[in-house]
């Protein structure tokens, strides 16, 4: 395996360059204005595997349609919002200190036509039917996240502080049980996500946002189980 430590990365650009990047560890490593996987190409993807990151941080980076395999990272600062643009996880586990991550379910963030996303969104659903597992986020604590495109199911979560809310609850049957939980800070992601098609979601607790901010989410959290608007555990 590779390893480096203390190093910076700068300004390290792969726009369909179709990497495999293969056995790596980076240890308090920091990455400034890097990007991976920018390609409206589904077949110029690049590909992670047996990638290990420790207390990194990642200022002005972005992630395309990139292929996530067997990866660990274990504290990830983010200076802002670390958006990733469809890529696919497999075996990927996220703990410790997590900045805001959005995972979107575009693979380009202005061209979103059936021929470019069309041959994406096939490959993840029929990859995402395939698999046991994508994402483990049990031990992370996030300033924020938000991840649309993966199925609930296939998340390993802490039940305490994260949850699964469908469009199965949130229907028309319990359509009057929103109205009871207005003001609640789960809200506008519910109503956000489901109606931009998916069938489920999970919600995250911001566990590394300040103590006000995560105990009103958490609040939330427990509020929309007694209401029956996220699934019990």
């Amino acid at each position: 395996m590779i390893e480096y430590k203390n190093q910076t990365f700068r300004k390290l650009y792969d726009r369909g360059d179709a990497l495999r990047l293969e056995g790596m560890r980076f240890e308090s490593c920091m990455f400034e204005n890097c990007a991976i996987s920018l390609t409206k190409d589904i077949h110029l993807r690049s590909t992670v595997k047996s990638v290990s990151i420790k207390n990194c941080a990642a200022n002005g980076c972005g992630i395309g349609p990139a292929i996530f395999e067997e990866v660990e990272i274990d504290g990830l600062a983010t200076n802002d919002l670390l958006i990733i643009w469809d890529a696919t996880f497999h075996h990927v586990k996220l703990a410790g200190d997590i900045g805001k991550i959005k995972i979107n379910p575009w693979a380009h963030f202005v061209d979103r036509t059936e021929a470019t996303q069309g041959p994406f969104t096939q490959s993840r659903e029929a990859f995402y039917q395939s698999i046991d597992w994508a994402l483990d986020i049990r031990e992370a604590r996030f300033k924020g996240f938000d991840a649309a495109g993966i199925p609930a199911r296939l998340f390993r979560r802490d039940p305490e502080s994260q949850a699964v809310v469908t469009r199965e609850l949130v229907n028309a049957e319990n359509g009057g049980r929103l109205a009871q939980a207005d003001g609640n800070p789960w809200l506008p992601w519910i109503r956000g996500a489901l109606s931009g098609g998916s069938s489920d979601g999970v919600l995250v607790t911001p566990l590394g946002a300040p103590k006000k901010t995560r105990d009103e989410f958490l609040d939330g959290l427990r509020k929309l189980r007694d209401l029956g608007l996220a699934e019990p555990d």
